[in-house]
């Protein structure tokens, strides 16, 4: 999922290993995650939890990820894998599985696992989901890797996949909250409005949909036929909002239980709440410059601006809710790779931009631009970019980069990065979020020269054939400690490049009624499981 337009694509978190040897586990659904709160009784039943977000127009993935976004659909549809906050892939729908040889993994799924509606999950099921997600012209085809030559039921319980290389972004695969298993019976029941509001889909999670209106929600009830025993929610009110200021309002007076906001600081002021936040994992902010053009095709131009930015004053600009970051992969992508000392040494060996306009002024000095120079940015028309890139500008005009600001509209802005004229792209503050935690599978839809393209997102076009065949090696090298060098080497040269700049990791946030805790709320809430299982009652 490409995340750069935080409008209207959420951040979200999955991790892999390089070989999975095979895992199993008897684990059965409840909380995720594991960032702790004030303590709630996880055996209280709650009769209605009141849950907002914008618009799902649909519930198909295959048309549109909005509804994995919102987190609507992640409470019907379920994954086979899943990831767990210590970052390792567990069963979910499959009660185990494992790669039996470089090219070949085997999924051999729950007993017992039935959809809302009664009938039996099976082997056809996952397939039937799997295929249709990965045809010409989904919206999730982008998940599946070019490696994957075929995905069978070798028996009601067993779905076989088969690589035509080595590949080892496929591991993930399985755990993606947007690749949840539905009904074949039920879909082809449905061809016509599947998904749609009306109709919505037929999963196997804790809850099934009983109403469902594109303008104004839906409503939700416990499956009892839940294959992770009995469901504490027991009907779930999910109402669309028009804004982020109306669904604070609706917060603030009582009439909304769960909220997920993009404008932390100005929806928790509006809603007179403080928000539940946790470590981010993937969600960067990153001041990204466009090396086709002057002056950002000038390395001490680019090294002068990773000099220049403050990223305390930008976390300030940002509403706060974000730490500091200095690389391109997050800590967190590479926990999977090594020891937290072998991580540590990696990122420790790479060259840093600490702030110091005194270096900053040095590298303009060796730039064309001694005396300074007139550049434009852009942004998207969302506040806390707006008052981030206003403060870049600032910070800039201090080492003699003199910016207009250009704000624009969300539709007019992607399409402006992701057009045909490389070359117009302006520099810019965006924000990016992995589709994994995986390292290689994470970042790469907006580096190397495959997405320096028309219709993609490497807006830095900058795109060196050694950073292509690093990011095609680590996608074939499936050992930890080889894949761990292949990207030390990826990061060693983006950090002595500078095509961008790397600012801040951001939280993950939620408004959450006082009446209720999550005791395992995190980052990765989309990605471990139908995450409101992890809420409970203070009763």
């Amino acid at each position: 999922m490409k995340r750069y337009v935080k409008a209207t694509l959420a951040a979200a978190a999955l991790v892999g290993v390089g070989v999975v040897a095979g895992c199993s586990s008897s684990g059965s659904g409840g909380s995720t995650g594991s960032s702790a709160t004030a303590a709630g009784n996880a055996n209280a039943t709650i009769s209605n939890l009141q849950i907002g977000s914008a618009a799902v127009s649909t519930l198909n993935y295959d048309a549109s990820n909005i509804g994995y976004a919102s987190g609507l659909g992640n409470l019907v549809l379920e994954p086979l894998l899943i990831e767990a906050k210590s970052g390792k892939i567990e069963p979910w729908l499959a009660q185990s599985w494992q790669q039996v040889n470089p090219t070949t993994y085997v999924y051999h799924l729950r007993h017992g696992v039935k959809f809302s509606d009664g009938d039996p999950m099976t082997a056809a099921d996952v397939v039937f989901s799997w295929d249709f997600y990965r045809a010409q012209g989904s919206d999730n085809a982008y998940n599946f890797p070019s490696s994957l030559q075929s995905i069978t039921a070798t028996d009601p319980y067993t779905v076989t996949v088969k690589l035509s290389q080595p590949d080892a972004a496929w591991a993930v695969v399985p755990t993606g909250a947007m690749l949840g298993i539905f009904e074949k019976k039920f879909y082809e029941a449905h061809k016509s409005t599947f998904g749609q509001p009306g109709t919505g889909v037929m999963g196997t999670g804790p809850w099934s949909i009983t109403s469902y209106d594109s303008t104004t929600g839906a409503q939700l009830a416990a499956n009892p036929n839940y294959w992770g025993g009995l469901v504490k929610i027991k009907n779930i009110a999910w109402t669309f909002y028009a804004s982020e200021t109306s669904e604070a309002l609706a917060f603030r007076a009582g009439n909304l239980n769960v909220a997920f906001p993009t404008e932390n600081q100005s929806f928790a002021s509006t809603a007179g709440t403080t928000l539940l936040s946790a470590p981010g994992s993937t969600q960067e902010g990153d001041f990204v410059m466009n090396t086709l053009v002057a002056p950002w095709n000038n390395i001490h131009v680019r090294e002068a601006v990773a000099y220049a930015l403050d990223k305390t004053g930008l976390i300030s600009a940002n509403g706060g809710y974000a730490s500091p970051i200095s690389t391109l992969i997050t800590p967190a992508m590479l926990d999977e790779l090594g020891t937290p000392a072998q991580v540590s040494a990696t990122l420790n060996s790479l060259p840093s931009y600490s702030y110091s306009l005194a270096k900053a002024k040095q590298q303009m000095a060796e730039s064309p631009y001694p005396h300074g120079v007139n550049v434009t940015l852009a942004v998207q028309n969302t506040p806390s970019y707006v008052n981030v890139s206003q403060a870049i500008v600032g910070q800039l005009a201090a080492i003699g980069i003199h910016a207009t600001l250009n704000v624009e509209q969300v539709a007019a802005w992607t399409s402006e990065f992701t057009g045909a004229n490389r070359t117009a792209i302006p520099s810019q503050y965006v924000t990016n979020g992995a589709d994994s935690l995986d390292p290689g599978e994470g970042f790469n839809y907006f580096i190397g020269s495959a997405n320096a393209t028309a219709n993609n997102w490497n807006g830095t076009n900058w795109s060196p054939p050694a950073v292509d065949k690093l990011i095609a090696e680590g996608f074939t090298t499936t050992t930890s400690a080889a894949r761990l060098n292949v990207y030390k080497q990826l990061l060693q040269q983006f950090a002595e490049n500078v095509p961008f700049v790397p600012l801040f990791l951001e939280d993950g946030t939620v408004a959450l009624s006082s009446q209720y805790t999550w005791p395992s709320f995190d980052s990765f809430y989309l990605e471990a499981g139908p995450w409101a299982l992890g809420i409970e009652s203070k009763s």
